[in-house]
């Protein structure tokens, strides 16, 4: 795998200097602070804090196979519903874990606040064997700040039974969608193609990132916000204008309309990362048989986007940290890992690793796609997924209030939103007292 974009490495290199990071934000915690991996009879132990499906049984598998190190585990809530504040909060406590998942979009925000350990030495070696498209997401400075352990190229899932039955073509590009949510709704009045969820960040970051957007970057030693970028207010008048034609239902993200939307056999396709996939078998299980999942619809240029994944971070200060990279290398690079994550056999994750997809495929029952295998579609769009995304330290902050326009957008006018976001991005950054880009 090619290594992350020189230029990228230098700005952002040049950015987190002149923030002070690299010398606040180190592992720090002395010579104790790389303590061995133990011996059998007296084995280190770990903490291990994380919310995600399958971590707990990660670390138990971790424990069977492994006696000179002991995970232990905590169940935290989700990482911006509290989980990145108790971190936070236990750092500067000095009881903060040894290890945590953290999402890709997080780790710029973490690392500024000093809350990661520089694991270049422990873990670079594994980050560079990773996807470019991870690799620029765990690397700042040109420092490695957490290992990949997933990737979620955006697809799209579709009704093959209702495409046929109403002799609708699939559509690959996203003027063929429009075309095809015309004949939808002339065929079916009470369907639309998708429901459409307006207020969920993730997922406009994904679609803007496939049309060229870039909302955050680095020129010289200054953050450079780009929200409303061109690229970006493409992708909002695309959907403003589906919205206002009422061809799609502008719907809440996870809500029951829109679950019960696609429960009533009202919505023709659903437009998410990979993960989605095992989401919807989980959400539908009536309609198995049904699904298939296709390439995103494009603008011509074969590109998709990117809608979350996460990795695995030695917490600062921690004084375990060569056990936690231990763990930790184990957890994103080795198969036995992956089985356990994934043993409840719904989750439908993508490994970064590409070694490790074909394990992850053998843990998913396809029959609610018809035996087809949904993750040779999304490996494929790996290398599709448009380069140069960048997160920033304030986009979690910035994200409350884009969701919070978005919400009130109910006439298409997402423009105004991303608007609202570029504005309030530009004062969290001035806020902090970090340099924005004129």
């Amino acid at each position: 795998m090619s290594r992350t974009p020189r230029s990228f490495r230098t700005a952002a290199a040049a950015s987190l200097v002149a923030l002070g990071l690299l010398a606040t934000a180190c592992a720090g915690g002395g010579e104790d602070s790389r303590a061995g991996t133990g011996t059998s009879a007296d084995p280190v132990e770990i903490t291990y804090w994380s919310w995600m499906p399958g971590t707990k049984e990660t670390a138990a598998a971790f424990n069977r196979t492994h006696k000179n190190i002991r995970v232990k585990f905590a169940e935290i809530p989700a990482g911006a519903a509290g989980g990145y504040d108790k971190l936070a909060k236990g750092v500067k406590a000095s009881n903060g874990p040894d290890v945590m998942n953290v999402e890709y979009e997080a780790i710029p925000d973490l690392v500024t606040q000093g809350l990661l350990a520089d694991s270049s030495e422990l873990l670079g070696g594994t980050v560079k064997t990773q996807p470019e498209q991870v690799q620029s997401l765990v690397t700042l400075g040109g420092k490695q700040w957490a290992a990949p352990f997933d990737i979620a190229p955006q697809v799209m899932y579709y009704r093959k039974d209702l495409f046929e039955k109403h002799k609708i073509d699939v559509p690959t590009t996203w003027a063929e969608y429009e075309t095809a949510a015309q004949k939808i709704k002339k065929a079916d009045p009470r369907a639309r193609i998708t429901s459409f969820w307006g207020d969920e960040a993730a997922t406009w970051a994904g679609l803007a990132q496939q049309a060229g957007a870039k909302w955050y970057g680095t020129k010289g030693d200054a953050w450079k916000i780009s929200i409303n970028d061109a690229a970006t207010m493409k992708v909002a008048d695309y959907w403003g204008d589906l919205v206002r034609k009422d061809l799609v239902f502008n719907q809440k993200a996870w809500s029951p309309e829109s679950t019960k939307a696609t429960a009533d056999d009202r919505v023709y396709t659903r437009l998410g990362a990979s993960w989605l996939a095992g989401v919807l078998k989980t959400e539908q299980p009536k309609q198995e048989g049904d699904w298939a999942s296709a390439a995103l619809p494009g603008w011509g240029d074969g590109k998709t986007g990117m809608v979350g994944g996460s990795a695995f971070a030695i917490v600062k200060d921690s004084k375990k940290a060569e056990a936690a990279a231990e763990f930790i290398k184990w957890a994103t690079t080795s198969s036995k890992a992956v089985e356990a994550r994934l043993s409840q056999g719904t989750s439908s994750v993508l490994p970064a690793d590409e070694k490790l997809r074909e394990t992850a495929k053998a843990s998913f029952d396809t029959k609610f796609y018809g035996g087809q295998d949904i993750y040779a579609t999304a490996s494929e769009q790996v290398s599709h997924i448009a380069a140069g995304w960048v997160w920033s330290p304030v986009h979690n902050a910035t994200s409350i209030d884009l969701v919070s326009a978005l919400a009130n957008a109910d006439d298409g006018d997402f423009a105004a939103a991303f608007d609202r976001a570029q504005a309030t991005a530009e004062k969290l950054i001035n806020d902090r007292g970090l340099s924005l880009a004129k």
